[in-house]
């Protein structure tokens, strides 16, 4: 302003100069011309000053305005964690105590200098919410020279307690190539850390005890399941091919067996016990491998076949070999006075024990068991420090496991039923590898060149077609898309494209898939999980 006082200024007193001189008509006419030259610049100079000025005040505007949106969204994140904690203590303090701990909560974690204030309150029952109203002010900086010193913003947020209960599973891989270096620590410690994290921020924040379970699928290429079923030995529990009337049963193994027998009959060589099924299972045969479906007598392949590791050198392993030193049974041959029926119920299995404790009809299944949904926390997080890395990886098995441990109906029955209005269900699925199958090892679909798992270009393609399929199964396990199991997948490395992709199709978003690459991040993708898992309680 005071440079436009001067030119006018200036522009004046040229003017006076040029009416009060006394000169000869041409000098007056070259003065008049250089006066008219400086009155034209004097004028293009105050246009500019004057055109300035509104841009000036448009730019701080934008930058006040900014900062006042900031603020608002800052208040809003603040005041929507301070209503979830909150919640909680509905019952435990009165409406006075709540406002005054929503409100200390705000103002550390909110905007600072913009004075938030807790407005009112409103606590309602069944179900159990919360709403809270808030105001605050951001003070301005350049728009205080058009007389606007603050601008004042309010927010709202709404949290429903309810009822409403979460059932989380995790399937994680515990293959050899978790036991990779993830920075300071090995994959399978970064992920035995972030999946307890995640454990206490949810259960930091659940109602009751009722209202948050945890389950648990360790994968390798196989899974594993719990020792017996609600105290039951596993000869009690109907989902279990007790009979031999899958037609799996008898590949690779005598024609009139049943798995459990097979076990009973052998001998540890240092104990003189007989020999347990350690509780892994085979797949069953497709498509009932990518399905959650209930055994029953009707359907024998439905019934689940206990995973038994043929001997190199049994006569009906379709892969045997007289000549192989890759065996754990002494007698390659039947039994001093064993009957036609035992030979076809037994084979060469019949009375024998076996030559090593860590090799024999339970190899490859030493990975920790599967864990039923359950409320107690600290057991699951003490169930986490037991994983260890070692075997293969099938991300299908793990898939499809989870699916049955969310499920209401046998194998597990722990889960919520599907309609259940109040109640939300997720599934994590972490993996650092590809599928893999090693041709030379029986897993869960058997020897590879049983054709139990073709159908695709490659072993591996059609445990990616069947990882997805499973996936898809899970999606359509609830019809109602707003209840919908919640699938939440982590690759940890450097994924193949065929797998991120079959990871991020896998997801029910495309941003709940996640690649990290080290310890940290992975970490992080756990804590977002754990936020999302409990935002979904956050309605408004």
């Amino acid at each position: 302003m005071h440079t436009f006082a001067r030119i006018v200024s200036r522009c004046h007193l040229d003017t006076l100069f040029s009416a009060t001189s006394s000169s000869s008509p041409r000098q007056e006419e070259q003065k008049g011309k250089r006066s008219f030259s400086r009155d034209q610049s004097g004028a293009i100079a105050i246009i500019f000053v004057l055109s300035l000025l509104p841009i000036i005040m448009m730019l701080g505007a934008a930058i006040d305005y900014a900062r006042a949106a900031l603020a608002r969204s800052e208040a809003q994140d603040a005041l929507d964690a301070a209503t979830l904690a909150a919640v909680k203590q509905i019952g435990a303090l009165d409406e006075k105590d709540i406002s005054d701990l929503i409100s200390a909560y705000v103002s550390a974690n909110g905007p600072k200098d913009s004075n938030i204030k807790i407005d009112k309150i409103d606590i309602q029952d069944n179900p159990t919410s919360l709403q809270v109203w808030a105001s605050g002010s951001t003070q301005m900086t350049l728009m205080q020279f058009a007389n606007i010193d603050n601008i004042d913003f309010t927010v709202t947020s709404k949290t429903v307690a309810g009822n409403k209960t979460l059932e989380v599973v995790m399937v994680l891989d515990n293959s050899g190539s978790m036991a990779s270096s993830a920075g300071s620590k090995t994959r399978i410690e970064a992920l035995k850390d972030a999946s307890k994290e995640l454990i206490e921020i949810l259960d930091e924040k659940k109602q009751d005890e009722e209202s948050l379970s945890f389950g648990l699928v360790p994968f390798t290429q196989m899974v594993r399941l719990t020792a017996g079923l609600d105290g039951k030995d596993w000869k009690q529990v109907q989902w279990i091919d007790q009979n031999g009337v899958s037609s799996i049963n008898g590949k690779n193994h005598p024609p009139n067996s049943n798995r459990l027998s097979l076990f009973a009959t052998l001998k540890d060589p240092y104990t003189h016990q007989q020999i347990k099924w350690a509780g892994c299972v085979e797949a069953r045969p497709h498509p009932l491998d990518i399905r959650d479906s209930t055994p029953n007598a009707n359907e024998p392949d439905s019934y689940f076949v206990p995973f038994f590791h043929p001997d190199r050198r049994e006569k009906y392993n379709s892969r045997r070999s007289t000549w192989s030193n890759d065996y754990y049974l002494p007698r390659d041959d039947w039994a001093n006075g064993q009957t036609y029926a035992e030979k076809l119920a037994y084979g060469y299995y019949f009375n024998q024990t076996i030559r090593k404790s860590n090799y024999g009809p339970n190899y490859w299944c030493d990975m920790p068991r599967i864990m039923p949904l359950t409320h107690d926390t600290a057991a699951v997080e003490s169930h986490i420090s037991t994983m260890r890395a070692n075997g293969a990886t099938n991300i299908h098995m793990g898939t499809i496991w989870g699916l049955r441990l969310l499920s209401p109906q046998a194998p597990y029955t722990q889960g919520r039923a599907y309609d259940d209005e109040e109640n939300i269900k997720a599934l994590i699925i972490m993996t650092d590898g590809n599928n893999t199958y090693y041709n030379n090892y029986y897993h869960a679909y058997g020897w590879y060149s049983d054709g139990r798992i073709s159908g695709s270009s490659s072993i591996v393609a059609e445990m990616n077609k069947r990882t997805t399929e499973a996936c898809q199964a899970a999606k359509d396990a609830i019809s109602d898309k707003a209840r919908k199991i919640k699938i939440f997948t982590i690759y940890f490395g450097s994924p193949s494209v065929s797998t991120a992709n079959m990871l991020k199709g896998c997801a029910s978003k495309a941003e709940w898939y996640k690649s990290v690459s080290n310890a940290s991040d992975l970490t992080k993708v756990f804590q977002n999980i754990a936020s999302e898992l409990s935002n979904l309680r956050l309605v408004e």
